[in-house]
């Protein structure tokens, strides 16, 4: 099976290139990486090689993902028929399954080796590389669309970050992006006291671990309390019984409410970099850099952006 090369969208010969069978598709496909070895985000390709299918729709049998992404850009995912698509922060794979079904053309980019697990390999409009968001080689093209989701918070410089999402889109274009938003507690939250101490007494191999033998245990034992707790209340689990618990916010089973508890505990817990930003943060961001803004989400920190108006 043959399809669009890496040569076709990079200007840059990658410091290695892979050849990875798709786990779905079964077909073989080259991933330039364009990153040497050890890189901040070590820990996300660690935790998508373990939790690489729970939030595949294809797999948990939801639309949670296809909602996600059709929240962010705002309309559905059958309008991309025709378009090009550069994910950014494509990890295993939960939105690169649907953008492949409906884009002409799509370069998924992870700076994990998540992306040699991303479920859409072998995919014949399916172009995967392993690269940097703030170090990206030169590419010979623009695209239609500019997708990050759960990403730049997790980046060292998130407002350069939000930069570099600019410099890939068409004219005609549009970025769709988010930042997590500080929270009500801001660095109150639970995630950042417990941080620093989770990591004093875990690596993130032997936290894994305790994860596997105790978040169920945990998981059912929040889920006695809940209804004897008010909602606010609630919060106060997540400090002394630290699973993320998505019981009444996501269609799932009892199991897979588990594992995706595990996988946005170590997410939370073990991320090298956790930059939030205020909706406004990020909104002067886009008026420095000349962003024309098509909408902003306050609420959920969402963000559809077009090309700057000089470049």
């Amino acid at each position: 099976m043959t399809g669009p090369s890496f040569r076709d969208v990079f200007a840059a010969e990658p410091k290695t290139v892979v050849t990875v069978t798709g786990r779905v598709s079964g077909y073989p496909c080259q991933v330039a990486s364009f990153v040497d070895g050890h890189q901040y985000a070590g820990n996300f390709g660690k935790q998508w090689a373990r939790f690489r299918d729970i939030q595949l729709d294809s797999v948990n049998g939801t639309t949670i993902s296809k909602a996600y992404l059709e929240e962010l850009i705002g309309f559905p995912i059958e309008r991309l028929a025709g378009k090009t698509v550069l994910e950014i922060g494509a990890g295993a794979g939960r939105f690169t399954e649907y953008f492949v079904k409906h884009a002409k053309l799509v370069v998924a980019v992870d700076l994990s080796e998540a992306i040699f697990v991303n479920t859409a390999l072998g995919a014949d409009n399916l172009i995967p590389a392993q690269a940097n968001l703030l170090e990206m080689p030169p590419l010979k093209m623009a695209f239609d669309l500019v997708y990050c989701r759960g990403v730049l918070q997790h980046t060292p410089d998130p407002a350069q970050s939000i930069a570099h999402l600019h410099r890939w889109v068409a004219a005609t274009g549009m970025v769709a992006f988010d930042i997590y938003a500080p929270g009500t507690l801001g660095r109150l939250d639970s995630k950042y006291i417990l941080r620093p101490i989770i990591q004093r007494v875990f690596t993130y191999e032997s936290f894994l671990r305790f994860l596997e033998r105790y978040a169920e245990p945990i998981l059912r034992f929040r889920w006695k309390l809940g209804p004897f707790l008010p909602g606010r209340t609630k919060r106060v689990l997540d400090f002394v019984l630290p699973v993320y618990d998505y019981r009444g916010f996501h269609p799932l089973t009892e199991d897979q409410l588990i594992e995706w508890g595990k996988l946005d505990t170590l997410d939370a817990l073990f991320a090298r970099y956790d930059n939030p930003m205020t909706c406004e943060e990020v909104l002067e961001v886009l008026r420095r850099l000349g962003c024309r803004l098509v909408s902003a989400d306050r609420k959920m920190n969402f963000f559809r952006t077009a090309a700057p108006a000089a470049r």
